[in-house]
């Protein structure tokens, strides 16, 4: 018998980046678990305070909804251990003035660029790594909702899993189980609620790597969404 992808064994740290993609993962993890996670298998999701408010409600919903705790955490400027790099808040609590970030590009004195993604790297992975150390663990699974038609990334993914130089071991249920985006939309179809975003809005809101005609579409829809990130460039200098 082929083992169920879905099942996973922990310890296991689930990363729902609040897309319709990783919520689809993490129902299908929920429904092969009969519903409930085992204890050492964590769901987080890491707010930037630059997320789009639709993406902060959806992540809301779906816990709720589905009876799944999901622990919504923040970089923060603090020296110290991992405990002291990060803060667990919640919906009502969580940034929405893009708090983290800024504090984070001060501290860094420059702008995350797409040869350094530091944001990525440091608002949510290495947040979300310190988070696992915190609560005891020195290695463990990091469940990505990567999909079978995003193989590039997937390889990616599974070679720097493969290099053994972090602490977790990288698990893609999606990719193994052939799922496209085909499924996940048809699921959402089927859906009462959903994430509620345009094809070009993505979570974060001006986010560097989006194409311009994107940020333009953004901007137009939404005017005022690119004045924070201008606003960064001038206190930043950069």
């Amino acid at each position: 018998m082929v083992a169920d992808p879905f099942l996973i064994t922990g310890p296991a740290l689930i990363s729902f980046s609040g897309g319709r993609t990783s919520a689809y993962m993490l129902w299908r993890i929920l429904q092969a678990h009969g519903g409930t996670l085992p204890d050492d298998v964590h769901v987080t999701f890491s707010n930037t305070g630059k997320e789009r408010e639709e993406t902060l409600r959806f992540v809301h919903e779906c816990g709720t909804r589905w009876g799944v705790k999901v622990r919504w955490l923040e970089w923060r400027a603090r020296k110290g251990d991992a405990s002291e790099r990060f803060e667990e808040v919640g919906f009502n609590s969580a940034s929405r003035d893009g708090r983290p970030l800024s504090e984070l590009f001060a501290a860094k004195s420059y702008l995350p660029n797409s040869v350094m993604r530091f944001c990525t790297d440091e608002a949510k992975i290495k947040v979300m790594k310190n988070f696992m150390v915190t609560l005891g663990y020195e290695h463990w699974i990091n469940v990505i909702g990567l999909r079978a038609d995003e193989m590039h990334r997937v390889v990616k993914s599974r070679a720097r899993s493969a290099s053994g130089k972090e602490r977790w071991r990288n698990a893609l249920p999606l990719a193994d189980a052939g799922v496209t985006v085909r499924h996940v939309r048809s699921f959402w179809d089927e859906q009462d609620f959903d994430l509620g975003l345009l094809p070009f809005e993505g979570n974060c809101d001006g986010c560097f790597l989006k194409a311009r005609p994107k940020l333009w579409e953004t901007e137009r829809t939404k005017p005022g969404t690119l004045q924070w990130w201008a606003d960064q460039e001038v206190e930043i200098g950069r």
